[in-house]
């Protein structure tokens, strides 16, 4: 009987730390994002150009580009993180050119807008 209750309380604990993990990363609701497209090319071990290539314009403090090392069992590890450089407005074949030698093929290369409902993946996709 004392192992069924262990058992229970770790997995209500699982569930609870689940539930709030979720609701610490929640993005904005789809309807709060903005609508853009982005395109990625280069090569990782040189220069990646990111694109503003359709779509709404953007409040260039509020993108960021993050490069993510993907990992199986356990969080990715953030490999860069850079906002916008121009101030102002990110408009259509508006670019960025990014650089960093820890860049590899098969990272994750994540476009984030971050407005006052919560953050949003704008752009996805392996280097």
């Amino acid at each position: 009987m004392r192992d069924r209750v262990a058992v229970a309380v770790f997995l209500l604990a699982v569930v609870a730390a689940a539930v709030g993990g979720s609701l610490l990363t929640t993005d904005a609701p789809p309807s709060a994002a903005p609508n853009a497209d982005f395109a990625v090319t280069g090569d990782p071990a040189d220069t990646v150009t990111v694109e503003h290539v359709g779509g709404d314009s953007l409040d260039s403090g509020a993108v960021r580009v993050l490069v993510y090392e993907d990992r199986p069992l356990i969080p990715d590890r953030t490999v860069h993180a850079t906002t916008w450089e121009e101030p102002g407005l990110i408009q259509e074949t508006d670019r960025l050119e990014v650089e960093d030698p820890r860049f590899e093929s098969g990272q994750r290369l994540v476009v984030r807008w971050f407005g006052d409902e919560g953050p949003a993946t704008l752009y996805e996709t392996h280097l």
